[in-house]
C-alpha cells in the first residue's frame, strides 16, 4: 500500500504515538517511514558519490529524528501555525 505523507497522517502519528491501542500500528508506520528514507538515501549516494558533511547529516539526521514524538509533534505544530507577515 502506497501513503503519501499529509497533514492528517502527521497528526495522527503524534496523537497516536502512546495511545496504548493505536501504539503499535503506528510504530509499524514509523518502521516503514524509516525503511524507506533509508531507501532514497541509498540511492541518493548512488546519484551523488560526493556528499557534503551537510548532506550527509541532513539525511541521517531525518532518519533518526523520524523515529521520536518529538519531531512528530512539532511537525504538527507548524503545520497547524499561522501567522500574520
Amino acid at each position: 500500500m502506497y501513503i503519501n505523507m499529509s497533514p492528517k497522517l502527521i497528526h495522527d502519528i503524534a496523537e497516536n504515538w502512546e495511545d496504548p491501542r493505536k501504539g503499535e500500528e503506528t510504530q509499524e508506520l514509523i518502521e516503514a517511514i524509516v525503511a524507506e528514507l533509508k531507501k532514497d538515501y541509498r540511492n541518493f549516494q548512488r546519484k551523488n558519490p560526493r556528499m557534503s558533511e551537510e548532506t550527509i547529516a541532513h539525511w541521517e539526521s531525518l532518519i533518526s529524528d523520524v523515529t521520536e514524538l518529538d519531531f512528530w509533534c512539532k511537525f504538527d505544530h507548524l503545520l497547524n501555525f499561522g501567522f500574520e507577515y
